[in-house]
């Protein structure tokens, strides 16, 4: 009984010792602020300064109060008129006179207090120039085509003026004309219009005015200079961002005739993926061979796809595949039969221009246009999945824009009814194998498709100073929540 009342007079001691310590410990509040927007955007028009403004609570009263650039977190200015103080409102004035074009601010402000406690707050300023017209052109200023026309694509903007008027002119002649409307005056357009060009000679530069004026009265001119290419120089690689923000890199190889027989696609774990192609007489491709290999290099799988055409002509007679699964050390381990993967092609009369083919179903009304009015049959569905082809014909889509500029790995001779939907290389054949000319967008093909599957891909793209395609970018501008607004991304590399 006496150690059990020892031992709690002992207990209530230490008890009372922890308590009065804990009411003994100083306290070391963080100094706070309140700032509105830390994100502002702002224009040289209205305003030469911009005044950060945040109310300031420092229990411990300021020691010193520093402005630091938001980038690389250098001193730029130490403020001493707020030391001693707790409960106030800090101003910065921001000097913007020697902003003329758009810009980005960073700052952080940095305040310290007299037990030596410190807290940041950052603030962003995005600085726009003053107002101006200008375009955001699609396809850059130099640009190849191998068609006599050229599409002027952009958007048109001007700030806090508004769009006076717009002219494309060609030799000295307006191709394409917008002027004001009253009641409807626009601070951005997008203009779409086709100037033809006639025979071009592939020595010189063509020029094509943009003029735009808004309603200050301001002025500018943007010159598109356009060349004719009837040849092609090749990529020897691509940067390829998927829609799941992975960059791969895809490798071309090429025969003497420039005529690629390969290319090979590499995640950045060491996967691989090489289609391979093999060529008739006619220059049409006669196998298509792909391939998946692991991260160690061993191949896994293999499926052939031969090509077979009426003797003598470019009209496919059918399409055979066959598979190939190998082991873990490589070695064939089992093949399928040779089955039909697409037959009963039907043609308009001895043009490349397919009317309907067989996969397990058949496909009929297959788009083709003739964008340029050079009497061509540019091929234009857009399958998203083989069984659109046949059964799911509701789904079936269509690119119906072009630009004028050749897609520098497209494939005449490779018959675009071969099913890549199991395949990782879907996109890439959709996207830079199938198609001449650059598309800009994807429409369906049925006016009264209203439901969510479609992705419906629009396209962008840039040049570089020979007009060669540097990037194309995909968009999904439709879908379900799991592809809408999805991205892929392809940046050319050529050897100079």
């Amino acid at each position: 009984m006496k150690k059990s009342l020892i031992t709690t007079l002992l207990f209530g001691t230490l008890a009372v010792l922890l308590f009065q310590a804990c009411q003994d410990d100083p306290e070391f509040p963080d100094p706070g602020f309140e700032l509105t927007d830390q994100r502002v955007e702002v224009r040289r028009d209205t305003v030469d300064f911009y005044n950060v403004h945040m109310t300031m609570k420092v229990p411990n009263k300021v020691e010193h109060i520093e402005v630091l650039d938001g980038l690389d977190y250098e001193l730029l200015e130490t403020i001493n008129e707020y030391d001693g103080q707790t409960n106030f409102d800090f101003d910065y004035l921001v000097d913007l006179t020697e902003i003329d074009t758009d810009s980005v601010l960073n700052y952080i402000i940095k305040v310290t207090d007299q037990d030596n406690r410190s807290f940041n707050r950052g603030i962003r300023i995005s600085v726009k120039g003053f107002s101006y017209p200008e375009i955001d052109l699609v396809g850059g200023t130099e640009v190849a085509v191998a068609a006599p026309a050229y599409s002027v694509k952009g958007t048109i903007s001007t700030g806090l003026n508004t769009i006076e008027s717009v002219r494309v002119v060609f030799e000295d002649e307006v191709q394409y004309s917008y002027d004001v409307i009253s009641g409807e005056e626009l601070h951005e357009m997008d203009i779409n219009a086709i100037v033809f060009l006639g025979n071009l000679d592939p020595n010189l530069l063509y020029p094509i005015d943009i003029i735009i004026e808004d309603s200050a009265g301001q002025v500018s001119t943007t010159t598109v200079n356009v060349r004719k290419s009837d040849t092609l120089s090749r990529p020897y690689r691509i940067l390829y961002k998927n829609t799941s923000d992975i960059q791969n890199t895809i490798d071309f190889v090429y025969d003497e005739e420039d005529r690629m027989i390969e290319f090979k696609l590499e995640y950045p774990t060491g996967t691989t993926y090489i289609a391979a192609f093999d060529y008739n007489d006619l220059d049409m491709v006669a196998v298509y061979t792909y391939s998946a290999f692991g991260s160690d290099g061993i191949i896994s799988s293999q499926t052939v796809f031969n090509f077979n055409y009426i003797e003598g002509t470019k009209q496919l007679i059918d399409i055979d595949r066959q598979r190939f699964e190998y082991d873990d050390a490589g070695d064939l381990a089992s093949e399928t039969e040779i089955t039909k993967e697409a037959s009963e092609f039907v043609y308009e009369g001895a043009s490349s221009k397919v009317l309907s083919f067989r996969r397990t179903s058949t496909c009929s009304d297959i788009y083709y246009s003739d964008p340029f009015d050079l009497g061509e049959n540019i091929y234009g569905e857009y399958f998203q999945y083989s069984s659109y082809m046949g059964s799911n014909t509701i789904r079936r889509q269509h690119r119906e824009d072009y630009d004028p500029v050749l897609i520098p790995t497209y494939i005449e001779g490779l018959p675009p009814y071969t099913d890549t939907s199991n395949t990782a290389l879907l996109d890439v054949f959709q996207d830079i194998l199938y198609n001449k000319y650059m598309m800009t967008k994807t429409v369906s093909t049925d006016p009264a498709y209203t439901a969510t599957y479609l992705a419906k891909p629009s396209y962008s793209y840039e040049t570089d100073s020979e007009g060669r395609i540097s990037l194309i970018s995909s968009l999904n501008t439709e879908g379900s929540f799991t592809t809408v607004g999805k991205t892929r991304t392809y940046a050319f590399f050529y050897n100079d």
